[in-house]
């Protein structure tokens, strides 16, 4: 597999920004048998419009999403767009939208949007696709863990990389697109199949007041009612934290949940607070909690962002070290628009860490989202399949 990553700053003229992204591909390679593209944008962008182009000029399939920020070899870039080409003689690229996901059903209306990207020839790739990538609407009234839970369980355990589109925090314009056309309310995927060797690394940030431990009791889904015996709410003021706030998804940007399971050896789960109930003292967040998890509210700085992005990226590093006789070429990272936020002034710092580390021979492509999707664990057989906050996730193919 081949790739090519080009950028284009080209926010108000969609046919003049595909022009750029275009051409600045076809310099870099040549498209091979099967090819599909993805676009990660500003959300001031025309999605739609820039892959409907796209799609005319290459001949190939570009889905994508929205972002706060995205990311190349050159660092982090804000009100642009960047286009990933991935090419192959020996792999098959398959994109198809869901029908609305508003309304009941959504978890047969995922499963079909999968099975619509299962070539007719799929054996001839393997029992399963080597990767899936799911570029998810935001808002929606259900947790964001249903979406690798149901493509898992469509795939058999496939692995699942992707991420929640997003915006600049007004939560109106964020947007998936495929091809010509743009969602609000419907799940985009792309799977690859054939000759690919996925690899993925993640981490998360690990300061914490630890005095604070707490079980918890009670949870419905994504929603917290009882933790330690105390409301949710009680739960956060014993920490000293005002919840009487306007907007508690940017108040507690700092302040995710972690959530580990006693006798599993699976990377912690991180939680960001979605809404409070001052009413029933109940919490919400973008994933679902499990009961009888042990709680933890964490205070994240930029340090541990930084340093979590360091060992994430060598930790990926290390593994496509270990898988002798497959060139890699292109790296994705979902990185949480939380930790933009906590990066603050620093907000480049993520981007200037993986320029740094990137190797000569990888392209790189990267945004930062509402919530992101990646294997826990990954055996190379079967993948845990997690949704994420507060975390940094690769994909190497």
């Amino acid at each position: 597999m081949k790739s090519a990553v080009a950028i284009s700053h080209e926010l108000d003229n969609a046919a003049e920004a595909a022009r750029q992204l275009a051409d600045s591909v076809l310099e870099k390679i040549e498209l091979k048998k099967h090819s599909v593209g993805i676009l990660l944008c500003d959300a001031d962008t025309d999605g739609a419009a820039v892959t409907g182009e796209l799609k005319k000029r290459l001949g190939i399939d570009v889905a994508g999403m929205t972002t706060l920020a995205t990311m190349d070899a050159d660092g982090r870039h804000e009100a642009a767009a960047v286009l990933t080409v991935l090419t192959a003689d020996d792999c098959v690229f398959s994109a198809a939208a869901s029908a609305s996901l508003s309304a009941s059903g959504y978890e047969q209306k995922i499963t079909e949007a999968y099975a619509a990207t299962v070539p007719a020839d799929a054996a001839a790739y393997g029992a399963k696709p080597a990767v899936v990538f799911a570029f998810c609407p935001y808002g929606l009234p259900f947790s964001g863990d249903k979406y690798p839970e149901t493509l898992s369980k469509a795939a058999q355990d496939a692995p699942v990389m992707g991420g929640v589109a997003s915006d600049d925090y007004d939560y109106e314009r964020a947007r998936v697109f495929l091809s010509g056309h743009d969602y609000s309310d419907a799940l985009v995927v792309v799977s690859v199949w054939g000759e690919a060797k996925p690899v993925f690394a993640i981490r998360h940030v690990t300061s914490r007041f630890a005095e604070r431990i707490r079980r918890v009791v009670r949870a419905e889904g994504n929603v917290v009612h009882d933790v330690g015996g105390e409301t949710f709410v009680q739960y956060l003021e014993g920490f000293g934290l005002k919840t009487d706030v306007e907007d508690p998804l940017l108040a507690f940007t700092s302040y995710p949940m972690m959530l580990t399971q006693e006798g599993q050896d699976e990377t912690p789960l991180m939680r960001h607070i979605f809404s409070l109930n001052a009413e029933t003292g109940s919490g919400s967040f973008l994933g679902d909690v499990p009961t009888g998890a042990l709680a933890n509210i964490c205070l994240v700085n930029k340090d541990d962002v930084k340093a979590a992005c360091r060992e994430s990226m060598k930790a990926l590093l290390e593994t496509a070290a270990a898988q002798p006789g497959y060139e890699y070429s292109a790296v994705f990272c979902i990185s949480c628009c939380g930790r933009a936020m906590i990066l603050g002034a620093e907000a480049d710092a993520e981007g200037r860490i993986l320029s740094e580390m990137l190797p000569e021979n990888l392209s790189l492509t990267g945004a930062y989202c509402l919530g992101e999707i990646c294997p826990a664990l990954y055996t190379g057989e079967k993948a845990s399949n997690r949704f994420h906050n507060c975390s940094i996730t690769f994909c190497m193919l």
